[in-house]
């Protein structure tokens, strides 16, 4: 489980290594107030539909073999769920928590990287966690290039999009295959 945890959240973040929701962290950066009722939104949201969805995929489709229906089936119950859980948050805090469509590929991970239902949960909400654990690192990076008098960098986001893909560089570096014994003989 520990190595589940580090594997999706660390080693193999979706954001860093897939490039999911680099543009959206940099959006939601902006906007703090309203950021940990959009996470649990967004944790609602992945779990309940990654747990119906497999439940679904494996247990209906796959044996009638309907297997490529799954997108559909995953889009119609993350729509009903979002439109829910949003109608829910509206009526209580009266504020909007509407997500884009990242929480989708956090679920599509989450059933094609797993082998049992509880895994399949775990993943989509591991990959929905490194999500939200990027935009505190995007918000450094935005406050250091505002005291460094940078702010027209800033608002074009480009500086941060690339900091934020040095970081993807640097963590992978150490994957590279001529960095491997053997391979200069």
């Amino acid at each position: 489980m520990i190595s589940t945890i580090l594997y999706y959240v660390f080693f193999s973040s979706v954001v860093l290594v897939y490039g999911i929701g680099i543009e959206r962290s940099v959006v939601l950066s902006k906007k703090q107030h309203d950021l940990m009722i959009k996470a649990l939104k967004m944790m609602i949201c992945v779990s309940s539909t990654s747990a119906l969805s497999y439940m679904i995929v494996y247990w209906l489709l796959v044996p009638v073999d309907l297997t490529e229906l799954y997108p559909f089936v995953v889009i119609l119950f993350f729509l009903a769920i979002s439109v829910f859980v949003e109608a829910i948050i509206r009526i209580t805090a009266k504020i909007s928590a509407v997500e884009s469509g990242i929480a989708l590929m956090f679920i599509f991970i989450g059933l094609t990287e797993s082998n049992s239902f509880g895994e399949c949960v775990f993943i989509s909400v591991l990959c929905a966690a490194a999500f939200f654990m990027i935009i505190p690192f995007v918000i450094a990076i935005t406050r250091r290039n505002e005291l460094n008098g940078r702010k027209q960098e800033y608002e074009k986001n480009g500086f941060i999009l690339i900091s934020i893909v040095i970081v993807m560089f640097l963590l992978l570096s150490w994957n590279v295959t001529w960095l491997n014994k053997g391979v200069f003989l």
